[in-house]
This record gives structure tokens, C-alpha cells and sequence, in this order.
């Protein structure tokens, strides 16, 4: 199934009752922001290890007013010290975010010019969450870390149970680093660990895609409810489909800039 599955997540963190949300690959805390909408009393924590974008991210009031606890961590299955490859790119709040998140423990294999290469502490989330006093029994994962997916799930190994939701970036193909582990091993570790993929953003044909997986003992609990959350995003996905077309290029940029102004707290 096909949706757009960051509204998908933002949805089910409520109907799931998740306590906790870790934003892990945050790069500007925008979407640890949303969480908080969605959760106005839950622990939001943030992980940013790029040291320019954590830096961003600390002088950034919204984060400050919405309660985001930033770390500069990167997650990994294991705890130590890596080499951390920062992208070049205008490190400004305001501009190139695409850039701006490209930065990440392998050396990129698709020719991206690098600005510098610093080491970082890397950290398994499962220690980090479970020595945490705040981080509650109903956890959810948003997980961005360019092409090591499959480290930062393993590292999580000990708080699965107690995870409902994991968001997670995948590839199909070594498109950020020549040795990254793809998709196929990010779905089998997760169903081996009771979770079921519910929807994606886009075909799992192509090289990249967001993958949404929920707890299978949970969406069962929470079936009915969860079907008419996917109802609403299918709707909403083939309206904006249908109505897309009928709009202007110069409108739709328009309506995009204001509906994020809109957005932020």
C-alpha cells in the first residue's frame, strides 16, 4: 500500500498512544516538531550527529518551545566512535535541506563532494533509551540515518517489544554507501522482531523509499481504528492525485510555502 506515510505515522502515534517518539537522523527537527503537535505531553528526542546541523538545530527556539531534546549522537549497533562524513552544502536553516541531510557514516558512493569528515559518537538506541528516566513503555522510531538503517534497528534490539511504530528510509540499491545493508535485510530483522510493513511512500521497486512497519500484536489490538486512519490517507492521497494536475506549477509552489508557514508552531 501506497500513502503518504509521514501524515500515516503522525496519525497513528495518537491512535497507538505512543509516549515516546525518537527522531533518529533529525537534521533540523522539523519533523520531531510534527510529533509534538501530535503529542503535545510525550518525550520527543532528537538525534542530529552532523555537527553543523546540531548546531542549527540548538539555536533554533521552535525546538527549544516544543520541548525537543536534541543529542549529537549517531545511532548504530554499536557504541563508539566513527568517522562522520559531512556533505558540503549551504549549512543554513533556511536553505537546501535536501543537502543539508545528506551527510552520514559511510562516504557516500554516489560522487557527493564532502566539506570536511569529523568523528562522532555513535550509540546503540537501546542503551540510550533504556538508561533513560523519560523514555516510557510505548515507543516509536522515526528513523532517517542515510544508509544505515539496518545498524540503527539492530542497535535497537532490546526496546522492539515496547516499539509500536518504526519509520524507517531504505534502499533497494547501495545508492549512499557501496557496503550499506538494503531493504530485504531491514524487513526480515523487523518481521523476525513481530513487526508487519504497512504502507510505503513509494513503489519498492525504486531506489529509495520511506517503509512504515507497526507492531503486528498492536495493529491487531488496533485494527479497526488503523483501517480508517489508511482509509483517510488514501483518500487524501488520490484527491491530491487527481487535483494536482488542475493547478498551476506556480500555485502549487504558492500553496506550498504558505501551508509551511502554516505548519510551523
Amino acid at each position: 500500500m501506497i500513502v503518504d506515510t509521514r501524515r500515516l505515522f503522525c496519525r497513528l502515534l495518537r491512535a497507538f498512544e505512543v509516549t515516546t517518539v525518537c527522531d533518529v537522523g533529525s537534521m533540523d527537527g522539523r519533523d520531531a516538531l510534527r510529533f509534538r503537535r501530535a503529542l503535545p505531553r510525550a518525550d520527543i528526542i532528537a538525534l542530529e550527529p552532523n555537527p553543523r546541523n546540531f548546531a542549527l538545530m540548538q539555536a533554533d527556539p521552535q525546538l527549544a518551545l516544543g520541548r525537543i531534546r536534541i543529542m549529537p549522537l549517531a545511532a548504530s549497533d554499536r557504541d563508539s566512535d566513527a568517522p562522520f562524513f559531512v556533505v558540503e552544502a549551504d549549512y543554513v536553516r533556511t536553505r537546501n535541506p535536501g543537502r543539508r541531510g545528506m551527510s552520514s557514516l559511510h562516504r557516500r558512493s554516489d560522487g557527493s563532494r564532502l566539506s570536511e569528515v569529523v568523528q562522532v559518537r555513535t550509540m546503540r538506541l537501546d542503551g540510550m533509551l533504556l538508561s533513560d528516566d523519560c523514555a516510557r513503555d510505548r515507543l516509536a522510531l522515526w528513523i532517517d540515518t542515510e544508509g544505515m538503517a539496518f545498524e540503527t534497528i539492530s542497535g535497537a534490539a532490546r526496546i522492539l517489544d515496547r516499539t509500536l511504530l518504526i519509520h524507517v528510509e531504505v534502499e533497494t540499491v547501495p545508492c549512499i554507501g557501496a557496503a550499506q545493508r538494503l531493504f530485504p535485510d531491514v524487513e526480515k530483522m523487523l518481521h523476525d522482531a513481530g513487526f508487519c510493513l504497512l504502507a510505503t511512500d513509494y513503489p519498492v521497486s525504486v531506489p529509495q523509499f520511506n517503509a512504515l512497519f507497526v507492531r503486528a500484536e498492536a495493529l491487531e489490538q488496533k485494527a479497526a481504528e488503523t483501517g480508517w486512519h489508511i482509509a483517510c490517507e488514501r483518500l487524501h492521497r488520490g484527491t491530491k492525485h487527481a487535483v494536482r494536475p488542475l493547478v498551476p506549477p506556480r500555485l502549487r509552489r504558492f500553496l506550498a510555502r504558505g501551508l509551511g508557514a502554516l505548519r510551523r508552531p
